[in-house]
């Protein structure tokens, strides 16, 4: 579909954020939304596990039905060597919201995708944002450059009234009105995506600290499962070693993880590195745009957060865009404040849990991680 020369509303991003604000928008304007995503739209993403307080968000959605239709798995609780020799454990069976679930993330990003062309939200895949000016001939709105490059490379200038950024952790909007976030932390993740093609493990999702990070564990829909190991940047190499060999030797060598992994056999490898900087934009919004999301602020997977905060983030950015578009002068925005909450209280949930674990004093990966105590404070 060829792009119109102006939009209300351009969203940068269609991940979870980005698509929640989409379905959002129009469900409370007649606004018209373009999603500008970097990704093809048949790209898996990474993350899988949702709290069981998605739920909420689902309805305001109005997608909880499709949800619950579309073959997600729902996880017990949460087995983890942290801290101790012990084995211990975190359930759901007492949570009144249910339990926590196991996405079917194609699923689960075509159904936010499909409900959002529902409401006329127009794509563009294969795009990226490369820059932004105030139009020459007024203050409102915003020119937006983009440059699709599937099939063909070719560039868009378009016009946007408001623009959302949910360009995950880089923030690239922000970062071109030349905010730029805090980082505190900075780690890197190897993901090990495979078929289970025998055996049965656990529903639970597993957790286990090692000398130089940790290492996560989970069964998928459809028979697959994905095994995460974090790191240092310094320790990649030796993951990737002889074909991701390293990896697989680091995870064998793990006394709790190893265990279950070894009751299935699985075929068809695919291997994945990203990196995972934790911080917060300064500022995270202004009269015609807002960061939200990972965009906004990004968190270490130890929170399990990342896909929660996407969808309420991009529900509240709707009620910003529809003032906006309504001219509603009563309107007073909390977004910034909340979203310093929320990190304030992320960095000291981060402290609390990698307090736990004193076993590697001398690990440099484990060093690092005492800053914490300050950083919360």
């Amino acid at each position: 579909m060829k792009l119109k020369p102006k939009y209300d509303v351009v969203i940068l991003g269609g991940g979870p954020a980005g698509l929640a604000a989409a379905i959002s928008i129009r469900a409370k304007v007649d606004a018209s939304v373009l999603v500008v995503e970097a990704q093809a739209p048949d790209q898996e993403r990474v993350g899988e596990n949702c709290p069981p307080d998605i739920i909420v968000l689902l309805k305001q959605l109005g997608i909880a039905k499709a949800f619950n239709q579309a073959g997600h798995e729902t996880c017990p609780g949460y087995a983890s060597l942290w801290g101790s020799d012990h084995v211990g454990f975190n359930d759901f069976i007492v949570n009144p919201m249910g339990p926590s679930w196991r996405l079917n993330r194609k699923l689960f990003d075509k159904m936010l995708v499909e409900q959002a062309e529902e409401a006329k939200v127009q794509f563009s895949w294969s795009t990226r944002f490369c820059a932004t000016e105030k139009p020459m001939e007024s203050n409102h709105g915003r020119i937006v450059h983009l440059v699709t490059y599937k099939p063909n490379k070719i560039p868009h200038t378009i016009e946007a009234g408001f623009v959302i950024d949910a360009t995950g952790f880089e923030a690239r909007f922000a970062r071109a009105l030349n905010i730029n976030k805090v980082i505190d932390d900075q780690l890197c993740a190897t993901l090990r995506f495979a078929k289970v093609l025998k055996g049965q493990g656990s529903k639970r999702v597993q957790l286990e600290a090692f000398h130089e990070g940790w290492c996560y564990h989970s069964l998928l829909p459809e028979n697959r499962v994905v095994s995460m190991i974090v790191t240092e940047k310094e320790s990649l190499s030796a993951l990737r070693a002889n074909g991701y060999q390293g990896f697989e030797e680091a995870l064998a060598a793990t006394s709790f993880v190893s265990r279950s992994a070894s009751q299935l056999t699985l075929g068809n490898y695919n291997y994945r590195i990203f990196s995972i900087q934790s911080g917060l934009l300064p500022i995270v919004e202004g009269d015609d745009w807002i960061a939200i999301g990972d965009a906004a602020a990004s968190y270490d997977p130890i929170a399990a957060q990342g896909i929660y905060k996407g969808l309420s983030h991009g529900l509240l950015a709707a009620d910003k865009v529809a003032a906006w578009f309504m001219d509603n002068d009563r309107y007073s925005s909390r977004f910034s404040e909340l979203v310093k909450q929320q990190f304030a209280n992320y960095r000291k949930n981060r402290m609390y849990v990698y307090g736990l674990e004193r076993r590697w004093a001398e690990s440099n990966f484990w060093r690092k991680r005492e800053k914490f105590t300050s950083l919360a404070s």
